[in-house]
């Protein structure tokens, strides 16, 4: 899945924009991974940065350096360049899928309550 040497971005949640008015304006929070999928960095990006980042990668190496964690999967899917063609107001199903940031901090906090847990036990 990884090239050799290189870093892959998993997108983990979206933070909705709080304004109504500028709901396709989110941002998405992901994890840096190295080539041995270990996280390296967290990072947040705004839409746009991360569409321009996708493209970029694509343009160099033919093949982006994303892949998305939607809610209720078991693995992670790459984005696409193809995701980002026709841009609309639906413009990407990878992020409509994201959890939130609030729900991916309840699953942050039900991984430590099992973790804890299980080390007591």
């Amino acid at each position: 899945m990884m090239r050799q040497g290189g870093h892959m971005n998993l997108a983990v949640c979206v933070e909705p924009n709080k304004n109504p008015h500028k709901k396709h304006d989110y941002k998405i929070w992901y994890l840096e991974l190295d080539h041995r999928s270990r996280v390296i960095s967290i990072g947040v990006k705004t839409k746009e940065e991360l569409v321009k980042s996708v493209l970029t990668n694509f343009r160099q190496t033919g093949k982006t350096n994303w892949r998305c964690f939607q809610k209720d999967q078991e693995a992670s899917t790459e984005i696409s360049v193809y995701d980002f063609i026709a841009m609309n107001s639906f413009e990407n199903t990878h992020f409509g899928q994201l959890p939130t940031l609030s729900e991916f901090q309840d699953t942050l906090n039900a991984l430590e309550s099992n973790f804890e847990l299980r080390s007591i036990a």
